[in-house]
């Protein structure tokens, strides 16, 4: 993807792999095996290539990583003085910055609507996706992109450029809140001259001192006496032969070593991770992910590139789980580890979705009705190429990789109708979606022809009741709601329900189409406490409506006659307005409103976290999982620390003079121990707690959930009670009624919730 350039020596490839095609038959109708991708494009010349490839035998781990569940993070503007009623001011700001006098909070949380979920498994289900190259960012059409539904824009970040930085910063700024994921798409094995790298690691040669002893043979004469008899009398004449006296010496050589450099491997990795750390992208998207058509040649070529993957998936989910990561991958089925070292399978245990990038264009299908040499169908190539892709995948999400345009040799766009065909000639063949390459290349019919969303009342109510239940609950907004499989903004959910409450009142049930609109410029009000009538508040829902048609964004607040409503607390009185409809079937006849602060109240000495672990899993999995916790917790505003993991961390956490005394200690267990739960009930226990604050985890489904459990039976494990212990009667009400807090749940979402209430309670 990196180049426009396809490989116009293709077929002289071909005779290279004559005799493996005879063996295995034509895989998918390929005409030209070799042919490569525009993202992971193999050079026209790539026999001549400045490729240092070394054998290698690193071993590769058999150790599965599952994949985390955890939610995209997004930014959230915590309210300071807010109001409950937004104002159409006339000069509001309709810029897509979300700015605030108060601090900024970033939320993890994600509003569920309807049986919309958040796992993995659904998350990369029906992806849209584009390909977009960093000097594109400044040209971009952000309104073009939100009307088409993408749902993720692969955004070309050179790592040995810091250029990239600002595109991807300002890209993040861009579609903050729009529920559009940004991926970081980056180059692996490709340098900054366009030589490969051997994924293995270059050898190199280097000379050390080796010291040892020499072994010094001395020769010497060795006398002795040699008898003889004469005339009945012993003589004697003195003889000696030559002998050898071994002494040793120490001297110091020089040898040749050969070594294995993977320094380059390491500055990928790098750089993901700072793109993760500093940048909020929400994936990052690996490209040249391969060998260039040479793997057969290396020992172990395979397990090199699976191993890469698996260490950057390892170290991006270390810093945050949510963050996905893919890799755009060769279509060419059964040869493609043969040829590239990419084994679908293995690869599928380390990625949150494959890319195979079918770009019928690089293997001589120019069109879905058939202009290749055999007249074979592009398009029916596709959907091969991606049932097979999908049958070795093991259930991870499969994305197609096409190409918007002929070839590299014919920057011509592919019609809309033959795009369309190739899109479903996927999808009916198990994609889980589509990226196309590339923005800039793509028809304008793609962009214009697109379908509106569009939502049903009973849609956009259950929308306001989960939104209405959030903010209750967490006393401030989600960062974004997902209707059904969509994901919207706060901003428009806000013009769907003011939408939603004007139409019920005029016995209007047709759908509402989805507009993507900014957010506000700065939020604010004075709104007095009381209650606003039906009539006023469908005023206000008409000049909101009103404003947005006009400026395209939402207002700072809303004039009402208890004065500004500010937009935070708007967004509160029309969930609840429209909750009340969802069970009575009528709008209610006024709504009371609160100024924002009332409903926010602002911490201003949170607890500091510190987070202990039982071995649950393995030592991968537990850590990542309170990594994941700590760095969600930091997003939110809090200190968190990963104090590790052990049977005994619970305990040792609170013996240390480093934990300062008003902390917070959450303890995630995978079992329900009665004799630990008994301990944290005696006074010694108290007296180490003291003025610190203790909150256990039971993770599902590993651990027991104690609520509403009549006997809790001592542990198979107990070594540390004595005999006459057998357990512990209603342990919930136990841990209760000594003044501690749990909670029972395998979502990671609901127990970073649930540890934010707990350290910023007022103490």
């Amino acid at each position: 993807m990196t180049s426009e350039k396809m490989g116009g020596n293709i077929m002289k490839r071909l005779s290279l792999l004559l005799v493996l095609l005879i063996a295995c038959g034509a895989l998918f109708n390929v005409n030209t095996i070799y042919a490569a991708t525009e993202n992971s494009q193999a050079p026209d010349n790539y026999i001549n290539t400045n490729l240092v490839l070394n054998n290698t035998t690193d071993a590769l781990t058999n150790v599965t990583i599952q994949n985390t569940t955890g939610s995209t993070q997004k930014n959230v503007t915590e309210p300071v003085n807010n109001t409950t009623v937004i104002n159409q001011s006339i000069n509001q700001n309709t810029t897509n910055s979300s700015q605030n006098n108060g601090p900024t909070l970033k939320s993890f949380s994600l509003t569920s609507v309807q049986n919309s979920t958040d796992t993995t498994g659904d998350k990369y289900k029906n992806i849209s996706a584009i390909w977009l190259n960093a000097e594109d960012v400044t040209n971009l059409n952000i309104t073009k992109i939100k009307n088409t539904r993408i749902t993720d824009i692969f955004v070309k970040c050179n790592i040995y450029s810091s250029t990239y930085q600002t595109s991807l910063k300002n890209l993040v700024a861009m579609f903050k809140n729009s529920g559009i994921r940004i991926n970081a798409w980056v180059t692996c094995f490709l340098d900054a001259n366009g030589k490969w790298i051997n994924p293995a690691g270059t050898t190199y040669t280097y000379t050390v001192n080796v010291t040892q002893k020499v072994a010094v043979k001395t020769p010497y004469k060795y006398w002795y006496k040699s008898w003889y008899q004469y005339r009945g009398y012993w003589y004697y004449t003195w003889k000696y032969v030559w002998k050898t006296k071994t002494t040793y010496k120490t001297v110091t050589t020089t040898q040749t070593k050969t070594g294995i450099n993977t320094t380059y491997n390491t500055r990928v990795i790098n750089a993901t991770v700072n793109m993760v750390k500093n940048y909020g992208v929400n994936g990052i998207n690996l490209d040249y992910l391969r060998y260039p058509g040479t793997a057969y040649k290396y020992t172990n070529s395979t397990q090199a590139i699976t191993s890469f993957v698996k260490s950057v998936y390892n170290s991006v989910k270390s810093v945050n789980s949510s963050v996905a990561v893919s890799a755009d991958v060769m279509p060419e089925g059964k040869i493609n580890a043969y040829y590239y070292g990419q084994n679908y399978t293995q690869l599928a245990k380390y990625l949150d979705f494959l890319v195979p990038l079918v770009y019928k264009g690089g293997y001589g299908y120019n069109s879905s009705t058939g202009t290749s040499s055999s007249g074979k169908n592009g398009t029916l190539w596709i959907g091969n190429s991606i049932a097979y892709i999908v049958s070795q995948a093991n259930g991870t999400p499969v994305v197609a990789g096409l190409q918007a345009y002929r070839s590299a040799n014919n920057l011509t766009a592919i019609p809309l109708s033959e795009l369309q065909n190739d899109i479903k000639a996927a999808s009916n063949n198990g994609a889980s979606g589509y990226a196309l390459f590339r923005y800039g290349r793509i028809t304008e019919a793609f962009f214009k022809n697109s379908t509106p969303n569009t939502f049903t009342l009973d849609q956009i109510q259950n929308a306001a009741v989960s939104l209405k239940s959030f903010i209750e609950t967490n006393k401030k907004l989600p960062a974004y709601v997902t209707i059904g499989t969509t994901q919207i903004s706060i901003e428009d959910l806000l013009n769907l329900m003011i939408t939603n409450v004007l139409q019920l009142n005029n016995g209007n049930r047709t759908s509402i189409t989805f507009k993507n609109i900014s957010s506000p410029s700065n939020p604010t009000g004075d709104l007095v406490d009381g209650a606003i009538t039906k009539t006023e508040y469908l005023s206000i829902a008409q000049n909101i409506k009103s404003f947005i048609d006009a400026n395209g964004a939402a207002p700072n607040y809303a004039t009402s006659s208890l004065g500004k409503i500010q937009y935070e607390s708007v967004i509160y009185m029309y969930s609840k307005i429209l909750n009340f409809y969802n069970t009575t079937h009528e709008l209610p006849d006024y709504i009371t409103v609160k100024a924002w602060t009332a409903l926010t109240p602002v911490v201003t000495d949170p607890r500091p976290v510190y987070i202990t672990s039982d071995n649950i899993i393995n030592t991968v999995t537990d850590t990542n999982r309170i990594n994941t916790i700590a760095y969600n917790l930091e997003m939110l505003g809090l200190t968190a620390v990963n104090w590790g993991l052990g049977p005994n961390s619970h305990y040792t956490v609170l013996q240390s003079s480093l934990v300062p005394t008003n902390a917070l200690i959450v303890d995630i267990y995978g079992g329900a121990c009665a004799g630990t739960i008994y301990e944290m009930g005696q006074d010694y226990y108290k007296a180490l707690v003291g003025d610190r604050k203790v909150f256990s985890v039971w993770l599902a489904p590993y651990a027991t959930d104690i609520t509403g459990l009549a006997w809790l039976p001592r542990s198979y494990d107990d070594n540390f009670d004595p005999i006459s212990f057998t357990g512990i009667p209603n342990p919930d009400q136990y841990l209760l009624n000594n003044g501690y807090e749990y909670i029972y749940s395998g979502d990671l979402n609901t127990i970073i919730n649930r540890i934010y209430q707990e350290a910023t309670e007022p103490y």
